[in-house]
């Protein structure tokens, strides 16, 4: 009798240190979080997210591969944590909403506030993974996916009453893709390393378009060809064991074709008009990511990222005005990102997913009148999505996310003087995919 109390005692001992060490395991994921978030910047033009399970989990996906488009984008290192190969198709669609405000300097009389009517923006996917055999070394993965972009589109006012717009409509368009051939090899049975050429393709729209023009003479600008960009993304992928994994990604620049703009100038004094057609040299920053997850709670898997986002040093994001007095770039800082994620199996056919994305404002006040048709200033990001298994190895994917409204003053010149302009914006977004497993 007593060797037998001694042994359930012994087994409730065990039982009670498991259960504090999984709470402790928990507890440190939270603390993480915590210490991470005081270091988020704002992602800046890029998603955060691509594909429906990405994005629900706020684009946490490093260490935390899910589906095949988000751990692509992500880290290409990271799909030989996919446990099956699959084929997923994605389809979202953004709803930006913002507004600018402006006012001469002390002249309260001429303040006005214009109201953007973009629309909805398409935001499709398509991603693969591939491994010949489930003990091979090697998987491959291919991803095209939207992975940026912003809109905005202000009305005329006949009597000119808001000074930033100085009585013209104004909009603005940018679109960017990337596609993503990907492989990853298995180093040892905890270590995979991977690669990733970067193929991008992008658009930029703007009129009336300052960009490459002297400061405070812009065209009427009518068209702007496609450009093709290239770079790579190497990453590395670590089974820690005891259900924790850790991930680092670099990706390189995406360095780019510059844009060439068709448009006209119409002489102030003359009425004459004359074609103009300028280029601007843009690229997409420079990044570096680390990833951690966690497994060791039943049915949940739990993932953090922070990433860091080199605007300052990339070409059309520093400095608005070069040397010269020509416009050379919009003026945005560098930046930090965090986000986190959660995932619980619910059932054997319902996974729920919720994610949290926290920011500061990559564009700066003094940057503010540059950023009239790009006011991505939004700080916090909440995102919700589920998953339902269907039959024949089917899922179906859905998901929303809410970027929370920001808004920013600054102060920029016109003709008229200087002008208080304050930028506000919020968005959702809207995806359904599905995917299928072999």
């Amino acid at each position: 009798m007593g060797l037998l109390v001694k042994t359930n005692g012994l087994r409730a001992s065990i039982m009670k240190g498991r259960i504090m060490l999984r709470v402790s395991k928990l507890l440190l994921c939270v603390l993480l979080f915590i210490a991470f978030s005081g270091l988020a910047r704002a992602q800046g033009i890029l998603l955060r997210g691509i594909g429906a399970v990405n994005d629900s989990m706020a684009g946490t996906a490093i260490a935390t591969p899910l589906d095949a488009a988000g751990a692509i984008n992500a880290n290409p290192a990271s799909i030989s944590g996919l446990q099956e190969c699959q084929i997923g198709f994605d389809l979202g669609v953004i709803i930006p909403n913002s507004t600018v405000t402006s006012e001469i300097v002390g002249v309260s009389a001429t303040r006005a506030t214009a109201y953007s009517d973009a629309g909805q923006i398409p935001a499709p996917t398509m991603s693969m993974v591939y491994r010949n055999c489930p003990h091979s070394r090697f998987t491959f993965g291919l991803a095209i996916a939207g992975v940026g972009g912003a809109a905005s589109l202000y009305s005329a006012t006949d009597d000119g009453s808001n000074p930033i717009l100085g009585g013209k409509a104004r909009a603005a368009n940018v679109q960017i893709f990337e596609i993503l051939p990907t492989v990853s090899y298995r180093v040892t049975d905890r270590l995979a390393l991977g690669f990733s050429p970067v193929i991008g393709l992008a658009s930029l729209s703007i009129n009336p378009m300052p960009l490459g023009l002297t400061a405070g003479a812009p065209i009427d600008n009518y068209g702007t060809r496609y450009t093709w960009g290239g770079g790579f993304n190497v990453g590395l992928y670590y089974d820690l064991n005891c259900n924790w994994k850790t991930g680092f990604t670099f990706k390189s620049p995406v360095w780019t074709k510059s844009l060439q703009f068709i448009g006209t100038n119409t002489n102030a004094n003359t009425g004459i008009i004359t074609p103009s057609n300028p280029e601007f040299a843009i690229d997409l920053p420079m990044s570096l990511g680390w990833g951690v997850s966690y497994r060791g709670i039943s049915n949940t898997v739990i993932g953090v990222d922070v990433r860091y986002m080199d605007y300052a040093n990339t070409k059309g994001f520093r400095d608005i005005v070069g040397d010269n007095g020509t416009v050379i770039g919009l003026g945005w800082d560098s930046v930090w990102a965090v986000s986190t994620g959660i995932e619980h199996t619910l059932t054997d056919r319902l996974k729920l997913r919720a994610g949290y994305c926290y920011n500061t404002n990559p564009i700066p006040s003094e940057s503010q009148h540059a950023n009239v048709g790009s006011p991505l200033m939004m700080q916090h990001v909440l995102g919700l999505g589920c998953t339902i298994g269907l039959p024949k190895s089917l899922d179906a994917h859905l998901a929303w996310t809410h970027a929370f409204q920001k808004e920013e003053s600054g102060l920029g010149q016109t003709a008229g003087g200087y002008v208080k302009v304050t930028n506000t914006a919020h968005a959702d977004t809207l995806i359904a995919g599905i995917t299928k497993r072999f």
